[in-house]
């Protein structure tokens, strides 16, 4: 599968097949043989790349990746191929977010509502689904929260920066 990866201001396309233990990874053309291992049931990778060794804490939030390695953090943005080229079509980064108010980051139609009034939500956790371009897009949570109003029915259409949901 195809991915886009931003790390600081560097931008890196990234391919990963998976090989049974080893996955296949290709970074801008340049391919490395990588063994994976999880550490227990924590965030703590082990990777076994061209006889090196290295281990690295790996923490997602809503937006990106916040990856521990000797003492040093770094933070990566990854989406894959296909959410990349949505976004840039739209030229929209993410879903519209002020003062707690969720809008729709594109004009489609309401497929689903995960979520009901006074429901608690935590940050990550889907919210709403909105079908737009034949694509079904996924709308999380951006912080915890209480659902306070929903301003919108399954089927129905809706506007870009239209407000969705209203968190408190």
């Amino acid at each position: 599968m195809k991915y886009l990866a931003k790390i600081s201001d560097k931008e890196l396309t990234v391919h990963l097949q998976n090989n049974g233990e080893i996955l296949e990874v290709s970074v801008e053309g340049e391919k490395f043989p990588v063994e994976l291992k999880r550490i227990g049931g924590t965030n703590t990778y082990s990777f076994l790349m061209e006889n090196r060794s290295f281990e690295v804490e790996i923490y997602k939030n809503e937006t990106s990746y916040v990856l521990h390695h000797r003492g040093r953090s770094y933070k990566c943005f990854v989406e894959d191929e296909r959410s990349s080229r949505l976004r840039k079509a739209l030229k929209q980064k993410s879903p519209s977010i002020k003062d707690n108010e969720i809008k729709s980051p594109m004009p489609g139609l309401v497929v689903a509502i995960e979520v009901a009034e006074g429901q608690k939500v935590t940050a990550g956790q889907g919210i709403i689904i909105i079908e737009a371009m034949k694509m079904e897009n996924e709308i999380k949570a951006p912080f915890d929260a209480v659902v306070k109003t929903i301003k919108v029915k399954p089927k129905q259409a809706v506007e870009m920066n239209q407000v969705l949901i209203i968190l408190e």
